[in-house]
């Protein structure tokens, strides 16, 4: 598990993401999920070693699109650049 405080822009960023596209991918079911995981009174988010390792996945491996630049927006500043890799 880590914990990690999220600001308010990499809140904005995570939360951008309509919760009803959690069925369409992928992507969507990590960015629902991991709303799912976040305070938004506080920012803080506990995320489990299966969810984690999906961020650097999604962020580097699958080609580059904004869903990419998204996730390094959001965790960038408390996963380093690499997103914990």
């Amino acid at each position: 598990m880590r914990t990690v405080i999220l600001n308010a822009a990499e809140l904005a960023i995570l939360f951008r993401q309509d919760p009803a596209t959690k069925d369409d991918g992928g992507w969507q079911r990590l960015l629902v999920t991991l709303q799912e995981l976040t305070d938004e009174a506080t920012g803080e988010i506990t995320i489990p070693p299966r969810v984690l390792a999906r961020i650097p996945r999604y962020a580097f491996n699958y080609g580059n699109g904004g869903w990419e630049d998204r996730l390094t927006s959001i965790f960038g500043r408390t996963l380093g650049a690499d997103l914990g890799r």
